[in-house]
């Protein structure tokens, strides 16, 4: 049997919708994607969230479920913010929705709520090794003229 998935993608006011297979289904939220893979847990031989993922320090830094134009992605340090407000694209690009003035919201892995900068999705522990004072930070040397136009004036982190 072959299963073939379809959809949308969503944008900062439009929610991401998968329309096959049946019935279709909207969200907007995405899942961070490197917890269901090696690269979070370590272990090689998982393919999947582990027990290890729920013993991690800094459980309230792990982005579990967060705002997104599609139903996930993997981020990287690396990643570069979206040049137009209105074009969530690329692996950061997709969670960097300006939904709520500045704000997105997201679930963690310690099961709290809360909002978060759209400079500081850059600051998050997406996956163990994630440089979290990577290039796009205030600790990596990132100046608030370095950030596409739309984002400027946003709070640094």
């Amino acid at each position: 049997m072959e299963w073939r998935v379809e959809g949308t993608v969503g944008s900062t006011f439009e929610a991401w919708q998968l329309t096959s297979p049946s019935p279709p289904f909207r969200s907007s939220y995405g899942f961070n994607e490197w917890l269901f893979s090696d690269r979070f847990s370590g272990q090689m031989s998982s393919s999947r969230l582990g027990p290890d993922a729920f013993s991690v320090r800094g459980k309230a830094n792990v982005p579990v479920l967060i705002d997104c134009a599609n139903p996930g992605n993997r981020p990287d340090a690396g990643d570069r913010p979206p040049m137009s407000e209105d074009r969530a694209v690329g692996r950061m690009g997709c969670f960097c929705v300006n939904r709520h003035e500045a704000y997105t919201n997201s679930l963690f892995l310690d099961w709290s709520v809360r909002r978060v900068g759209l400079k500081e999705l850059w600051t998050l522990k997406w996956y163990m090794d994630f440089d979290t004072a990577g290039s796009w930070t205030k600790a990596g040397g990132a100046k608030p003229e370095d950030w596409p136009e739309w984002m400027r004036a946003f709070k640094d982190y």
